[in-house]
């Protein structure tokens, strides 16, 4: 049987740490970031590998793919990651001592368990009358499936993400020209309110004007201020400070 060049990579690796006593962090995490996640005695590895290797057939003939992320082994469907480990079964089993107290220990079976998933794990391991193998199919379609939910649920949030930005801009855009209808307004009231106020004091001028004269009160500082009150008024005048095209 031909392997996979992923597959027979990991092999080779596997066979070297067979011959390592102690595996350090840094070794098992290297590992871990380029090689599968394969995790049983030598006794099983052949049929681990061969698992492997159909799994990945599987994926390429369908355009799907291994991938390592963060340390861990995926596969990559339709741009959804699943992460994956296979390992030899161990069995919880409670035993008494001889101090009446009881402790759980763990044995190691000749099963094979597929896991997906890194925090809710889904896995298929081998029954009496089922082989891990029988259920590579069954494993396919799981993993499609879940891909294809959540590459529906993120478009969907794309979608909505999309739906509220648009409705964001359009909400901007009336608060936008409410704020410029109020200003006008504020504009208007106070242009109103120059514009008479401007009249009221020129009403005062001309009166004020008429009295000096009538009483040849005028001087050059009488003059000064009127001609000074004038230009104030202007100022203030709305209708004066008109740019017309």
């Amino acid at each position: 049987m031909k392997l996979h060049p992923l597959v027979q990579k990991t092999k080779i690796e596997l066979q070297r740490l067979d011959k390592v006593a102690n595996i350090s962090m840094e070794e098992r995490q290297e590992y871990a970031s380029v090689f599968l996640p394969i995790s049983v005695e030598p006794k099983l590895r052949k049929r681990a590998l061969k698992f492997m290797n159909d799994l990945i057939n599987l994926l390429e003939a369908n355009g799907h793919k291994i991938k390592f992320y963060l340390n861990r082994c995926h596969i990559e469907m339709y741009g959804q990651l699943t992460e994956i480990h296979l390992r030899q079964k161990y069995f919880r089993k409670r035993i008494k001592g001889a101090s009446g107290y009881s402790s759980d220990t763990f044995e190691k079976s000749d099963k094979l368990e597929f896991q997906i998933g890194s925090y809710a794990r889904k896995g298929w391991i081998d029954k009496k009358t089922k082989t891990l193998e029988d259920y590579l199919p069954g494993i396919y379609s799981h993993i499609e499936k879940d891909s294809k939910w959540w590459l529906e649920l993120r478009e969907q949030q794309k979608i909505e993400k999309k739906i509220r930005e648009f409705q964001r801009v359009i909400e901007e855009d009336i608060a936008r020209q409410k704020a410029i209808e109020v200003e006008k307004f504020q504009k208007l009231i106070t242009d109103a309110d120059n514009y008479n106020r401007a009249n009221s004091i020129r009403s005062y001028l001309k009166a004020y004007e008429s009295k000096i004269t009538d009483s040849n009160s005028m001087n050059l500082d009488t003059k000064e201020y009127l001609e000074w009150a004038h230009i104030k008024v202007d100022e203030i005048d709305p209708i004066c400070n008109l740019k017309l095209d």
